[in-house]
């Protein structure tokens, strides 16, 4: 069974802008929200600790016409887990 402490959420914020050829800047501009709000997604900035309301994961995912799967997934910390096997 894996640790909770090692999943980490990752957001594929700035892939999905990148294939889209949208801006932070305009995203952020449409969907009505702070530019550093979407800059912290774009950055994976702090994601162990981040909660993010599902309102602003909905009006991500209809502006950009995906769904939260696409928006995140799930990954591990392999540093921490290689130090609980050791």
């Amino acid at each position: 069974m894996v640790e909770m402490d090692n999943v980490l959420l990752i957001c594929n914020l700035r892939e999905l802008l990148s294939r889209k050829n949208i801006s932070a800047n305009k995203l952020s501009h449409d969907i009505n929200e702070r530019r550093s709000t979407i800059n912290d997604l774009i950055n994976n900035k702090q994601m162990d600790k981040r909660q993010i309301p599902a309102r602003l994961i909905a009006k991500i995912c209809i502006y950009l016409d995906v769904s939260p799967s696409d928006l995140f997934e799930i990954g591990y910390n392999i540093e921490k887990m290689k130090n609980i096997t050791d």
